[in-house]
């Protein structure tokens, strides 16, 4: 039965995919009203904000253009099959990393006719950074909708109880190894820490932040080699490990219960760890009397973070591009990621316009969902460190590539080899960026062969 229906679909993409090569690549001019499709992915009850705010406003504002909305689970996967098929939506929420594959591929349209054009957006309202990720050969590929960014969060209970002074942007990785090894407590002397000082999710991803920290880089300035041997690199490897092995609640994933290192920070169990802006409601939601606040990650050799990005692109399939292009300008106008923000305050918004606002300070939440903030000293203690990383230019996107799917699994196996296996941190570094450069070079002739077949 499973066979069955896997077949039936298989012969239903591939009717669709037909039927679409036979049509035109843009419709008719037409005076009646144009439809388009966009797509989201996330929880479900995201979604009012687009059927209920977004979608009504911009055709109150656009009435001869309607809006159908989707919202997919299995979101990368059901995209690739919906632009294979010629029938991806118009416009598409995308992620940064995920998605620069996407951009090379063709899949989505080239903006740069229509965010420099009359119609247009000021590129100089978006924090510079995003834009790095979506240009490829002089062309620009989406417009950022947000910016997330990886803070050091930090119980004020037991930095009180231990007279230490709270986390704050001058923080160095030698205060955070000095505060976490006096705020590691073994209350009741059985040999294992009850209070650990600093805990962190295992792997490559937190460990990415300490490179930057110590002056390396992940890519080459063309982004088409990995530079992860470097010295700094290494250097950076060996202080992520002393941070792992002598103070992390434990020493794998698997050995926390499928429980992650924000549980035992909301019971009281943790007094710093580093995790992304996302976390910051589900913290306060969660453990509603833990006393917390959030700072820029320590310094190392410099300040810096690493960030992701939401944006919008149009499919490169798009038939009514013009009017994809108003819903993508609409979605990321200053009103619309404010509202965002104000409703989820998961990920700051990309506008400076929007993060510059008052209105950045007052987030409602979601009713029943999301908790809001109460106070303006409140905001000031969750959110205030936000500001002060993107106006000092202290996170970066540079992690990021159309290749970094293949560093990923490479470096993830290198950290577990120096975490678990005590390896030596530059050995295994000059390892992960000889087999991921090796990679990369046979993608690229893959897609040399292809391209000339194509032609």
């Amino acid at each position: 039965m499973l066979r069955l229906l896997t077949l039936c679909a298989l012969a239903i993409l591939i009717a669709r995919m037909v039927v679409v090569a036979l049509r035109p690549a843009v419709d008719p001019p037409t005076t009646g009203v144009v439809t388009i499709e966009m797509s989201v992915w996330g929880m479900p009850w995201e979604n009012d904000l687009y059927t209920k705010v977004y979608i009504p406003e911009f055709e109150r504002q656009n009435p001869k253009i309607k809006v159908k909305f989707h919202h997919f689970e299995d979101y990368g996967n059901r995209i690739l099959l919906s632009h294979a098929g010629g029938i991806a939506p118009d416009v598409i929420r995308q992620g940064l990393e995920s998605n620069m594959s996407s951009i090379r591929r063709g899949m989505n349209l080239p903006l740069n006719k229509y965010i420099d054009g009359p119609d247009g957006i000021d590129r100089r309202d978006f924090i510079p950074i995003l834009w790095d990720g979506l240009k490829y050969r002089g062309e620009t590929y989406g417009v950022p909708q947000d910016i997330n960014i990886l803070g050091l969060y930090f119980n004020k209970d037991l930095f009180d109880r231990a007279g230490i002074g709270y986390p704050d942007e001058n923080w160095t990785w030698s205060d955070l190894k000095s505060a976490a090894e006096k705020l590691t407590k073994d209350v009741d002397g059985d040999g294992h820490p009850d209070v650990v000082g600093f805990d962190i999710a295992w792997g490559a991803g937190t460990y990415k932040p300490f490179v930057f920290q110590a002056g390396g880089e992940f890519w080459s300035k063309d982004g088409e080699r990995t530079v992860i041997d470097s010295p700094e690199a290494a250097e950076a490897l060996k202080f992520y490990r002393s941070l792992m092995r002598n103070y992390s609640l434990t020493k794998a994933t698997s050995q926390r219960g499928g429980l992650g290192p924000d549980k035992f920070f909301e019971s009281g169990k943790v007094a710093i760890y580093m995790d992304g802006s996302w976390i910051t409601p589900s913290l306060k939601k969660n453990a509603p009397n833990l006393r917390f606040g959030v700072a820029p990650l320590p310094r190392g050799k410099r300040a810096m973070s690493v960030s992701g990005s939401c944006f919008w692109a149009i499919a490169s399939q798009s038939r009514h591009p013009d009017e994809a292009w108003k819903l993508t300008k609409f979605l990321t106008s200053t009103e619309a990621l404010t509202r965002y923000w104000q409703f989820l305050w998961v990920a700051p918004p990309a506008r400076w316009s929007a993060l510059r606002s008052p209105r950045f300070k007052q987030v409602s939440g979601a009713v029943g969902r999301i908790p809001g903030i109460d106070s303006p000293q409140e905001f000031a203690e969750k959110c205030g460190w936000i500001t002060k990383v993107l106006e000092n230019g202290w996170t970066t996107v540079r992690q990021s590539s159309q290749y970094s799917n293949k560093l990923n699994m490479n470096l993830a196996e290198a950290v577990d080899e120096v975490l678990l296996e005590n390896q030596d941190p530059a050995t295994v570094l000059k390892e992960a960026a000889a087999k991921t450069n090796q990679q990369i070079e046979d993608a690229r002739r893959i897609e040399r062969l292809r391209d000339q077949k194509g032609r």
